[in-house]
């Protein structure tokens, strides 16, 4: 991992920031701020990076947050990283949320849950000038239906907007998701031992050979998903290309995609997850799987 290009909006990394017992009370302060929960009781909480969440039915995604924060009384912090915006990206974890309450109602009819999630955005889907937005479930009258779930969205392109009293504690938070230099955060942080405690651990964590391969494979996912992308509208946006450099444009994309594939497979990622990033059919995911298994 490249100390000079640190990127904690990673989806291994985030997560191994976020539940380091080591970075506790500066996560705690910045959820406190977000969600108004009283700190004693986000200190008795217990903090799980990557939580399975139950599927009602066998053919259900497997679903896995970035980070959840559980309570005793059955609420929930679910919080999610969005480096890249997706067209079902808040859909999907909308969904989250929603199968945790329905879970937990099933098991318990008088005992009904809290969950809210908190979307991280690296992009301004909403097209706002503000940098936090709350979302609740209303009727047509615009009064609130129930109070099992809210949507927190903190938009990082408007952090730095003067036109709002954005808190002190929210605002330095996503701030310092956005660096990418330790060395450089090491000297804007200086004298903030929360902060620096999470240096520390991210320096730490940079020499985890587990996280490493996971951080780099993600990494590499994403750059591929983005060159597949620009040359995708490309093909898209250029009227009157030959039809031989368009079907080198879709070979290519086509090559790209199996080689993720082939990446996913070895990290043992489910059929489904692999036909959500590749868009590769169901039939050609399972001709890859075979072919490692003859090897």
């Amino acid at each position: 991992m490249d100390l000079k290009n640190i990127n904690l909006m990673n989806d291994a990394l985030f997560k191994a920031m976020m539940c380091h017992e080591n970075n506790r009370v500066l996560v705690i302060d910045f959820l406190h701020s977000v969600t108004g929960i009283d700190k004693e009781i986000l200190h008795k909480s217990t903090f799980v990076g990557g939580e399975e969440i139950s599927k009602r039915k066998l053919s259900t995604k497997k679903q896995i947050t970035d980070t959840t924060v559980l309570f005793e009384n059955k609420k929930r912090i679910i919080v999610e990283m969005n480096q890249f915006y997706k067209k079902t990206l808040f859909d999907k974890n909308a969904s989250y949320a929603f199968s945790v309450i329905i879970e937990n109602t099933y098991k318990n009819i008088e005992e009904y849950p809290k969950v809210t999630l908190i979307n991280i955005d690296n992009f301004n889907r909403f097209k706002t000038d503000r940098p936090i937005l709350y979302f609740k479930i209303r009727d047509e009258e615009g009064n609130i239906e129930t109070k099992m779930y809210e949507s927190i969205h903190l938009v990082l392109a408007n952090m730095n907007n003067s036109k709002y009293n954005i808190d002190k504690e929210i605002k330095n938070f996503a701030l310092f998701l956005k660096q990418k230099d330790l060395e450089t955060m090491k000297k804007e942080y200086e004298g903030d031992e929360r902060y620096m405690a999470a240096i520390r651990t991210v320096a730490d964590l940079t020499t985890d050979p587990n996280l490493i391969g996971y951080y780099d494979y993600e990494e590499e996912r994403e750059r591929e998903l983005r060159v597949e992308k620009f040359y995708a509208r490309k093909a898209g946006r250029e009227e009157g290309i030959k039809e031989g450099e368009q079907k080198g444009i879709q070979e290519g994309i086509n090559t790209a995609n199996i080689e993720i594939a082939k990446k996913m497979l070895l990290k043992e990622k489910s059929v489904e997850e692999i036909m959500e990033f590749t868009n590769l059919s169901f039939d050609a995911i399972e001709n890859l799987r075979k072919a490692f298994d003859n090897k």
